[in-house]
């Protein structure tokens, strides 16, 4: 029995492969061209990096062990080789058979312009943010 595809999309024939109808105006990498688990791969890395814990594969499992409680390195490896295919990390070799993945430019540039769009859609502006934190301020030097 055929498929129904209500939208008349053509399927990607892999998962790493975008759709095509969602091309990058400028080439990059578009948020929805990944997967959900390479997303959470993603902010993983950079809760990683913030927190200055190198983002090797062990700390990067113990990172998406919250929303995947099962996560392997056979399912995390090829993820994080599509990611630095996308040239969203970059596998840097610390010793033999180890490796660190820090977000390029490109990473964090993706993750930002997806933290905006969600600020956006929430309403969440700059002023919003500066408000809360004057009042966080001004309660601290007070308090």
């Amino acid at each position: 029995m055929p498929e129904k595809n209500p939208r008349n999309r053509d399927h990607p024939a892999r998962a790493t492969e975008p759709p095509q109808n969602y091309p990058a105006p400028d080439g990059r990498t578009v948020w929805i061209e990944l997967t959900a688990f390479q997303r959470d791969c993603l902010e993983a890395v950079t809760r990683l990096e913030r927190t200055h814990i190198p983002a090797r594969e062990p700390a990067i499992i113990d990172e998406l062990e919250r929303a995947y409680p099962n996560v392997t390195r056979t399912r995390l490896d090829p993820n994080l080789h599509v990611l630095v295919g996308h040239g969203l990390l970059e596998k840097r070799r610390l010793e033999a058979h180890r490796y660190v993945y820090p977000l390029t430019d490109d990473g964090r540039a993706l993750l930002i312009q997806r933290a905006e769009r969600l600020a956006v859609a929430c309403e969440i502006g700059a002023t919003d943010s500066d408000a809360v934190d004057s009042s966080a301020r001004g309660t601290g030097e007070n308090g």
